[in-house]
């Protein structure tokens, strides 16, 4: 049995938090933190962590992407317990600047994190890859949300974390146009694939200079199509409070061969949790393998992921 931690109450832990409780022939939760839990904030938080270092064999971290993770994943890793995040900025995956900063924590205490095990990044980056190796010369987009729009998470929290903000959602919609060329081979640029669709709560005097933020927003908004609405959380209770469904859809193609990978769920953080909790026991097989450091879902071994009959019935 493997001992595990969630890091984060919110939408994503909490369902974490039940996918885990229904599985307690393959897990044990040590205990759930909530920054909610501490007086004294962050600090406060990362101690009691420290205080369950030796019951713990992988803590889920399910705080957000804009402002949790970057500063917290390092830190459990130095405390020396290994970690599986779902981090969902690809810009500061790419650029290597969360990347490292983990890499460098996870190397110094011996650890393994696993990052952006979600969907995406996550499982469609799997797919990316893969499809990059059988097609080297072909052309590989991904879209988001589909026409009626899907819940982003990450892009979400990132607006909720902008000061005046009491409520928000953002909602990604991809562009059919932008698709239909895609499936003809034809290159779209990424920030012209989506139009990204901004419900937020806050007061009057404060819009101009949230949808200023929100526009301006590097690796999340700035230099994409962006709706910014403003609305009462009345209005938002009733259209936006149980809004949980997404989608992806990644076209590949060249001139003799097309992949056309679509996902769709009814609850993003549903997902998101359950791919991050089928990396736990690949971490903790990396961990018994001494294989420390910072790994993304491509460098897992699937074999990992699943016992031995579950791989070879499935080759």
């Amino acid at each position: 049995m493997i001992n595990v931690a969630i890091v984060g109450l919110g939408n994503l832990g909490k369902s974490a938090f039940e996918q885990i409780s229904g599985r307690k022939v393959e897990f044990n939760l040590v205990k759930v933190f909530s920054r909610r839990d501490y007086a004294g904030g962050f600090d406060e938080m990362i101690n009691d962590i420290k205080n369950h270092k030796d019951k713990i064999d992988v803590v889920l971290f399910c705080g957000g992407s804009s402002d949790d993770a970057p500063v917290m994943v390092s830190e459990i890793n130095k405390i020396g317990i290994s970690t599986i995040d779902s981090y969902d900025n690809h810009g500061q995956i790419s650029n290597g600047i969360y990347v490292n900063k983990v890499k460098k924590a996870a190397e110094e205490a011996g650890t393994t994190a696993i990052i952006g095990a979600g969907w995406d990044p996550g499982y469609l980056s799997l797919q990316r890859v893969l499809n990059n190796a059988i097609l080297p010369t072909g052309m590989h987009q991904t879209f988001f949300g589909g026409e009626n729009g899907g819940l982003s998470m990450g892009h979400s929290n990132a607006v909720r974390q902008i000061v005046g903000v009491k409520n928000a959602i953002q909602l990604t919609i991809s562009r059919q146009d932008a698709i239909e060329k895609a499936l003809l081979s034809e290159y779209v640029e990424k920030n012209a694939r989506h139009k990204r669709v901004c419900f937020v709560v806050a007061d009057e005097k404060d819009y101009a200079r949230i949808e200023s933020e929100i526009r301006n927003m590097p690796d999340y908004f700035a230099g994409q199509e962006v709706v910014v609405s403003f609305i009462s959380q009345n209005e938002f209770d009733k259209k936006y409070s149980n809004f949980t469904a997404h989608s992806g859809q990644l076209i590949s193609t060249s001139d003799k061969v097309s992949f056309n990978v679509e996902l769709k769920t009814k609850s993003n953080m549903g997902l998101t949790a359950s791919i991050m909790i089928a990396y736990i026991k690949a971490n903790y097989e990396m961990q018994k393998r001494k294989i420390c450091g910072v790994f993304s879902v491509a460098d897992v071994p699937l074999s990992f992921l699943v016992d031995a009959k579950t791989h070879w019935d499935n080759i």
